[in-house]
Parts: C-alpha cells; sequence; structure tokens
C-alpha cells in the first residue's frame, strides 16, 4: 500500500521524463541515511518550465549556500554586470612643503573587494600610497580616517557561536578589506602539546589571543576561534596536525577599518611618509582618488565559484537595503515565482534558520534560463572543472560538463541547485535540498550523483 501511494504521489506530480523509470527516485529516497531525511527535490525543464518530477517540492528546508543563487541573480537583474563600487578619497586642510597639514579621509561605500585574495589586483594600499606620494605628501600632521564605517558587526543572531568568528563568519560592513579576515599561524610539536602561537596577520589593533590549541596526530584541522564582533580577548582551541613548522587558519575581522589603517600607516612610514595623528577639523575638502571595484559579474562569478558569504551578503544589502527577505519576496513576485515557505535570515545561507521550498529555486532556474543571462551561468561550478562536485560525478562520468549546480552545505544538510543538460539537449532546472541525513557526505554525494545521472 505504502509503494502505492508512493507512485500515485509521483504520478499526480508529474512524471514526464521519457525513459526514466520511477523507480530512481525510490531508490535514492532508500539510500542509507536518508530514511528520516527531510527531502525537497523539484525537477523542471527550461524550455517550457514543464514539471519532470517532484517531491515535496513545497516544503521549506535549510538551503545552506544554495541561498547564495539569490543575491547573484537579484543583483546582476537590478544592477547589471558591468556595475562597480566606487569608493572616494580625499584630504582635507591644505598642503604646504609637503606637509599635509589635514586628515586623509577614505568614504566606505561597500565595495566588499578591497585587498581581496579573489582580486589580487584590486590593491587598495598601492593606490593609495601612490596617490598620496603623487600629491607631494611627506608628512600627515591629522589622521587617516575611514568615515562611513563607524557601524560595527551586527551578525544575525541566528548565526551559531561556532562560526561567527572563523572565516566564513566574516560580516558584511561598509568597509571591508582582505575579505574582514586574518591568518593565525601555528607551529606545532609533538601530539599531545602545545601549538604555538607565531603570527597574526594583519596585526589587529586592541584585540589579543588566547591560545589553547594542542597538536594532534593526523591531518586534520580542528581548531576554532570563539569570541563575539566586540571582544578584546579572542579564544582559539582544539587541535592542528603535529609535527608542522607552519600551519594557518583563518578568523573572521570584524572591525577591519581598524586593521586598515594601522596597516596603512605602518606602509606610509616605511615610504618615508610620516603620521602624526593630530586631532584637526575638516576644514574643506579635496578629492584625490577614486577607486572602482571589479564588476558585479566578477564579484558574483567568485560568489558562485567559491562560495564567498562576505560577497553574497553584500550583493544582498546591494538589492535587499535593509530587508534581505521583504526585497527577495517582491524579487520573486515580479518573477512570477510564489514566495510561499521563504524565511530568510541572511544572503549567503549560514542561517540555520533560513528556509527554502525547492520549487522556488527551480523556478528561478527556469525563468533565469530562459534568460540566457551568460553573467550568471558562468558563475555556476561545472561538474569535472570545479572541485565542489566532484564528489557527485566521481562515479558517474557522465555528468561533467552537463551537470552546472551551485553547493550548499552544512552540519546534516546537503543541497545542489542548476542545470542538467541532457544527451539530447534538453536542459533541466533542478533543486534537491536534503536536511538531517546520517549517511556519510560520500555516500549520499555517490546516491545523489547516480540519481542525477539518470536525467540524462
Amino acid at each position: 500500500m505504502k509503494k502505492l501511494l508512493f507512485f500515485m504521489g509521483l504520478v499526480c506530480l508529474g512524471y514526464f521524463a521519457s525513459g526514466q523509470p520511477h523507480v530512481a527516485l525510490e531508490n535514492f529516497l532508500s539510500t542509507e541515511g536518508l530514511q528520516h531525511a527531510a527531502i525537497g527535490i523539484s525537477v523542471k525543464r527550461v524550455s517550457d518550465g514543464k514539471t519532470v518530477i517532484a517531491y515535496n517540492p513545497q516544503m521549506a528546508l535549510t538551503p545552506a549556500s544554495v541561498a547564495k543563487l539569490l543575491p547573484t541573480w537579484f543583483a546582476l537583474q537590478e544592477k547589471g554586470a558591468a556595475y562597480r563600487y566606487r569608493t572616494t578619497l580625499y584630504y582635507t586642510g591644505s598642503i604646504r612643503d609637503g606637509v599635509l597639514y589635514g586628515n586623509i579621509v577614505l568614504y566606505a561605500n561597500g565595495d566588499p573587494t578591497f585587498n581581496s585574495r579573489y582580486f589580487p589586483h584590486n590593491n587598495t594600499f598601492s593606490h593609495l600610497v601612490a596617490a598620496i606620494q603623487d600629491a607631494g605628501i611627506q608628512e600627515i600632521v591629522g589622521r587617516v580616517i575611514i568615515t562611513g564605517a563607524e557601524t560595527r558587526a551586527d551578525i544575525p543572531g541566528s548565526w551559531v557561536w561556532e562560526d561567527i568568528s572563523n572565516y566564513y563568519g566574516a560580516m558584511y560592513l561598509p568597509f571591508n578589506y582582505r575579505d574582514n579576515t586574518y591568518t593565525l599561524k601555528f607551529r606545532t610539536g609533538a601530539a599531545g602539546s602545545p601549538a604555538q602561537l607565531l603570527s597574526v596577520t594583519p596585526a589587529l589593533p586592541g584585540i589579543r589571543f588566547q591560545n589553547e590549541v594542542i597538536a594532534k596526530a593526523g591531518n586534520k584541522d580542528d581548531a576554532w576561534i570563539f569570541g563575539g564582533p566586540y571582544a578584546s580577548v579572542l579564544r582559539v582551541k582544539g587541535t592542528l596536525p603535529a609535527n608542522r613548522p607552519a600551519f594557518s587558519i583563518k578568523g573572521a575581522m570584524h572591525e577591519p577599518a581598524k586593521a586598515f589603517v594601522h596597516e596603512l600607516e605602518g606602509m606610509l612610514k616605511n615610504e618615508g611618509v610620516a603620521v602624526r595623528n593630530e586631532m584637526l577639523p575638516d576644514t574643506n575638502r579635496v578629492d584625490f582618488l577614486h577607486l572602482d571595484s571589479p564588476t558585479l559579474q566578477e564579484i558574483v562569478f567568485h560568489t558562485n565559484k567559491a562560495s564567498v558569504n562576505l560577497f553574497a551578503e553584500a550583493l544582498g544589502a546591494l538589492v535587499g537595503e535593509g530587508n534581505w527577505q521583504d526585497a527577495v519576496k517582491a524579487l520573486l513576485a515580479e518573477a512570477g515565482i510564489d514566495d510561499g515557505g521563504v524565511v530568510l535570515h541572511d544572503a549567503c545561507g549560514l542561517s540555520p534558520l533560513d528556509a527554502v521550498p525547492a520549487q522556488v529555486l527551480t523556478d528561478l532556474l527556469v525563468y533565469i534560463g530562459n534568460r540566457q543571462h551568460e553573467a550568471f551561468l558562468l558563475s555556476l561550478p561545472i561538474a569535472g572543472i570545479d572541485g565542489g562536485l566532484a564528489g557527485y560525478c566521481y562515479s558517474f562520468p557522465d555528468l561533467k560538463d552537463r551537470l552546472r549546480a551551485k553547493t550548499g552545505s552544512m552540519s546534516g544538510v546537503r543541497c545542489l541547485s542548476g542545470y542538467l543538460t541532457c544527451f539530447d539537449g534538453e536542459r533541466l532546472a533542478f533543486t534537491v535540498l536534503i536536511n538531517h541525513y546520517t549517511c556519510s557526505v560520500s555516500q549520499l554525494q555517490k546516491a545523489l550523483g547516480k540519481y542525477l545521472s539518470t536525467f540524462l
């Protein structure tokens, strides 16, 4: 009776893929470790939006980083692929005999890419130091100031404690640099011995680290940084591989403006430009440098390819202007997509309280697919090229170059959403959201890869 009801459910949902047995879905759902999981599946043809198969398509589930499809697409739609953030630098006061009797001021405008490892050419320091030298400034009586960056980290209350001080918990702020991350370098000895903290790069003024990291046999990095965004002491605990002369972990920089000014003043000193840090009034303003970010297309590319939470939050702020969930619902409605079940506490998918039905994401992909938006499509990882999809196509090489999708993962959550190109050229938009699985990640990826290969 249970099987009969299952098959009737498939028929009612509409199973139109020619040559695909209905047992493929049942076999996938029978994977060891998925029996008690919450699963939502939606597969549709891009050409006409017709449902190929659906299983709990309207169940709102945690999407993890698959949620990045929303800010990346809507930012491109609303701002255009050629959009760039522009940051203005100016000085106050006047320059006399090589001395600036005033301040150097950077007006923060939300650019998330300053000195980003994803954009090594976007080196704010080199441009700024060169501009100061070109202006003939050899000494600054005032200060280096970043204005517009007074807002401190406002971390969503639903982010878990283990995340907020580690690199992937880096918050988007009006001023950002180095991906709002820093690096802790350790040296480890024999298993069981304390690890030695060698350096912090860049230096974080006013922050002290309480190092409780221990060396452990094996190759696993299991060290974590704990502390809120306003903490002056950050606790580092856990284990790192033993007998390593150098091993690095990354943390979230909650006050990047302070670290930036500290680092810039050091660079200016090395170039022979002294900063006296006297308090001077803003008597006038002379613009002397404009910095343009990489294009939105380039930012979107790395947001999806590398799943950069900071960039996704930046794009959400660019579109949402203070209320990301309301903005998404309004934009979905404009596209004719039902927003029922959509709950968004952030734009990047790090919140475990985010919820999106599989059907919403698939409908959005159908909508995008019919617009042939190259900038968005190029941002999606490709099986056989991008490492994040390797586990899905390792045993199913036919998926290579035919599967293009965004992955999403957190503890107990594995999601995939994107496009499949069938052997006959038909394109399918699909979303698979899996919450509370208990099998290994490799087992789940292999089972899902096998299932997806049946659509080819």
